[in-house]
């Protein structure tokens, strides 16, 4: 009975031994046919809690299993607000399953959006930014490494540039942008270090020019070599691609997060048309994409298109550096505006041929819906080349947005100049004496503030417009007998120049030199004046908000 025991024991065991061997031999061929065909990923996981890490390791295959059941639980976090455990969960799963981009999208979203606004976007903006840019290097940096094709993960990236950064919905956002900049200008030092003598230079990244990146296509010095490394290992961008980007639709201003929104979706787009791309003469690749080829690459590259036309759109409004940190300003791009409007018809275009392809039910309005965005941006485009004084420009776009929308203009018939006034005029309460006033004081203190800086365009284009709106309003209350009119025009622009140089003005001392020196003024011009009447409520800025002149009617 024993011997019987034994001998029964031992055939049970060379059974278990030879299930072994043949399931280690199964999993071997079964491994290397995943790996063959490209079925399975097996990189290494890293920096995983130990008890995470030991059941990864005992399960082996099973690592999507896990990540199911920590994903299933993230849902759960973030339905229940607990978004600082969720991003832990996120950077456990990207670890677990590398190649599944929607966690990167949602972990990212998650600092960015969620994370961020936990803190305050007035008192501790620079917390807000750190998850911001740490949304933005999750996918950029590791995101988009494990899943290079990627559309989601391109678009996700270009709509963190073109809405979170560029946009100003956010409390912070001009922190952002100012971040960002300095980002940019950022270089790291001869040894590497940030904090060194040459942390913030003249070179930087992308240097004292717009287009610095044209100096890193072939790097004739250290300093140049030094700043190529950065944007390639930091950045993970090429001077050669920025170039195509910037003759596809420039000139963009590559310090400011609008060039770089339009930058990661042109990426995402080559992509996607290289992949999707099939037909063309004689049945080759065109390198570009018709509408079943559209149809096939799915909703991501009319995203993709979307996210250019819109970043393009706020680059015209604020894509120009005026001034660098810490003085940081910017405002409209008017060179962007041809750009900008070749975007919008391509992406209307793109929108109609697809509902065409639908059939006759397969209208859903959205090249409409873009149509009344691309009239608005046209209205306001016709404005700033106005002020700007880019008139010749101006009346170019101004005769194709009536042709296009002849209800674009209040009334028909409007010249040019009266389009302009009339626009003034929306916020002047038509044809009040006070507000007018006050609106032209802001136009030429705008004027004035502009001659400072050396934006001359800036300065006869608004001056320009002072005087149209002065004499339009004249013209228009000289039929009535009670109502006052306004002083001469040289009496206007006294009185705020006047007000800019009284003592005890809340004007930055070193611009009203500069503009003292510009407008040739004596030196003692303002100290006879009486003292600035309000120095409580100063107005900063280099764009202040209108204050009306002293009456002197």
């Amino acid at each position: 009975m024993k011997l019987q025991g034994k001998a029964y024991k031992f055939i049970l065991l060379l059974l278990i031994a030879a299930f072994l061997l043949g399931t280690r031999y199964s999993q071997r061929t079964m491994n290397a046919f995943r790996e063959k065909n490209n079925l399975t990923h097996t990189e290494p996981v890293e920096n995983l809690p130990p008890t995470l890490a030991l059941t990864t390791v005992v399960l082996g295959g099973f690592r999507g299993l896990i990540a199911n059941v920590l994903w299933v639980r993230a849902m759960q976090m973030q339905e229940d607000g607990k978004f600082f455990e969720m991003a832990q969960l996120g950077d456990w799963i990207t670890k677990l399953q590398p190649h599944a981009d929607h966690v990167w999208r949602v972990t990212a979203w998650n600092m960015s959006y969620n994370i961020s606004v936990k803190f305050d976007g007035i008192k501790t903006p620079h917390v807000r930014w750190h998850w911001v840019r740490r949304g933005i290097e999750l996918i950029r940096d590791q995101g988009l490494k494990y899943n290079k094709h990627s559309a989601h993960l391109y678009h996700e990236l270009a709509w963190h540039f073109q809405h979170k950064v560029g946009h100003n919905l956010d409390d912070a956002h001009r922190f952002y942008k100012m971040a960002w900049c300095t980002e940019m200008m950022n270089d790291p030092g001869p040894d590497g270090r940030s904090g060194t003598e040459d942390d913030i230079f003249e070179g930087g990244v992308i240097g004292g020019r717009r287009d610095g990146y044209l100096d890193l296509l072939d790097p004739q010095t250290d300093a140049d070599r030094r700043r190529l490394k950065r944007l390639t290992e930091v950045f993970n961008m090429t001077p050669e691609k920025m170039k195509a980007v910037d003759d596809l639709w420039g000139p963009l201003e590559w310090r400011l997060p609008d060039a770089h929104a339009i930058y990661w979706a042109q990426q995402g787009i080559n992509d996607v048309t290289k992949r999707f791309d099939v037909t063309g003469p004689e049945g080759e690749p065109d390198g570009v994409l018709n509408v079943d080829e559209e149809k096939a690459a799915g909703g991501d590259f009319l995203k993709l298109r979307r996210i250019i036309y819109q970043a393009l759109q706020q680059a015209c409004m604020q894509g120009r550096l005026i001034s660098k940190p810490p003085t940081f300003d910017y405002g409209w791009n008017v060179d962007l505006v041809p750009r900008a409007n070749e975007s919008y018809e391509k992406q209307m275009q793109a929108k109609r041929d697809e509902d065409a392809a639908s059939g006759p039910d397969g209208d859903s309005g959205l090249a409409e819906h873009m149509s009344t965005g691309h009239k608005n941006f046209l209205r306001s485009a016709v404005y700033f080349l106005y002020v700007y004084n880019r008139k010749a420009e101006a009346a170019k776009w101004y005769d194709y947005m009536i042709n296009l929308y002849p209800t674009s203009i209040p009334v028909p018939g409007l010249s040019l100049d009266e389009y302009c006034v009339s626009r003034v005029q929306e916020d002047a309460g038509e044809t009040d004496h006070n507000q007018t006033k006050a609106v032209i004081g802001g136009l030429l203190r705008q004027a004035f503030l502009y001659a400072a800086i050396g934006e001359d365009d800036q300065f006869v284009g608004h001056k320009s417009l002072a005087i149209q709106l002065r004499n339009r309003f004249q013209k228009e209350i000289g039929i009535s007998t009670n109502r006052v009119g306004l002083p001469p025009f040289e009496d206007l622009e006294r009185q705020v120049l006047e007000d800019l140089f009284r003592p005890n003005s809340p004007y930055d001392p070193v611009l009203l030199e500069q503009l003292r020196l510009v407008l040739k003024l004596p030196d003692d011009y303002g100290k006879n004046l009486e003292p600035y009447p309000d120095p409580q409520q100063p107005v900063q800025g280099s764009e202040p908000e209108p204050a009306p002149a002293p009456d002197q009617n």
